[in-house]
């Protein structure tokens, strides 16, 4: 998967919910309010990449960024 199709994905699987839940918890915007059970699938796609979660956590979206810790490689 590419950042524009991983992007566009977490976007679709974002709710308004759970953005007010993150904001309220400290999470500033850009946030889509994706949940983690629904990023658990994009990781699975995924596994571990270095490369695209630098691309991730460089959106500077809340969303992307947790994602790109989960798909980080473990040192």
């Amino acid at each position: 998967m590419e950042l524009n199709e991983i992007m566009d994905k977490l976007k679709f699987l974002g709710t308004e919910r759970t953005k007010k839940i993150y904001i309220s918890n400290g999470a500033q915007e850009p946030v889509f309010g994706v949940t983690i059970s629904a990023m658990k699938p994009i990781f699975k796609k995924i596994k571990y990449n270095q490369p695209l979660a630098e691309q991730l956590f460089a959106t500077g979206n809340y969303d992307a960024m947790y994602l790109a810790g989960m798909i980080a490689e473990k040192n």
